[in-house]
């Protein structure tokens, strides 16, 4: 005869419940938290107490919840980056079909969601600038690769399709340059860039997204000059 399973008392499931929907709420605080001040100050200048201090939470929070600041560094990125990847993919999905890929469509569609991100109150903003002071901190690269690897191989699929006269090293150096500025300029929408604007031709940077792309496509479309990086195959001769 089978056992019958053992019930937990309904006071007891319920302070469970309750301990649970508390951590939950500590662990998004921390999120939150973390993301803006790495946002505003960099990386480096952010430290867990900061962090735990501006979330409300113990000093021991982040080590429970997470493990150690790049840990929760990581889970800021996991939490947006397949939102966001998945934003660029419904994009490209609609030029999946057309065999004449126009190079401004496709550019705009690695803008777009970034812009899309960079316009929205709740946190979308300080995500972008988050991402722009990940390019800065060479060491936790590793995991803006991971969290994006998959999104970034079908772009440029459909990029190399666009631009299918350009070379291979040539393609994937104006990508890199491309989208660390693009998270740099819409993240940072009072940084250097909008203050040397504002300066020397003030509302030059108005419709930053739609600028974005034309600098992008300029620069897709640029001529290649100067000594070629050899194939593999050809060092080899």
């Amino acid at each position: 005869m089978a056992a019958e399973p053992v019930r937990r008392p309904a006071r007891r499931r319920r302070a469970e419940t309750r301990d649970n929907e508390a951590g939950h709420d500590t662990r998004e605080r921390l999120l939150n938290a973390g993301e803006y001040l790495f946002a505003e100050r960099g990386l480096d200048a952010v430290s867990v107490r900061d962090i735990t201090e501006a979330a409300g939470a113990n000093t021991a929070a982040i080590h429970y919840h997470f493990g150690s600041k790049p840990d929760l560094i990581a889970a800021i990125l996991r939490r947006r980056a397949d939102e966001h990847g998945r934003r660029r993919q419904e994009l490209l999905d609609a030029l999946e079909d057309d065999d004449n890929v126009n190079l401004r469509d496709v550019i705009d569609a690695l803008v777009r969601p970034t812009a899309e991100l960079a316009r929205d109150p709740d946190g979308g903003r300080c995500y972008v600038a988050f991402l722009a002071a990940l390019g800065g901190s060479p060491d936790l690269m590793h995991l803006v690769i991971d969290a994006y690897d998959p999104y970034t191989e079908r772009f440029l699929e459909v990029l190399t399709r666009a631009t299918p006269a350009l070379p291979g090293d040539v393609r994937m150096l104006r990508f890199a340059i491309g989208k660390d500025l693009i998270n740099r300029v819409l993240g940072q929408p009072n940084g250097q860039i909008h203050q040397w604007v504002q300066l020397w031709s003030p509302g030059a940077d108005t419709d930053i997204s739609t600028r974005l792309v034309d600098i992008l496509v300029g620069m897709f479309e640029g001529p290649v000059t100067g000594p070629r990086r050899r194939s593999v195959a050809g060092s080899q001769r």
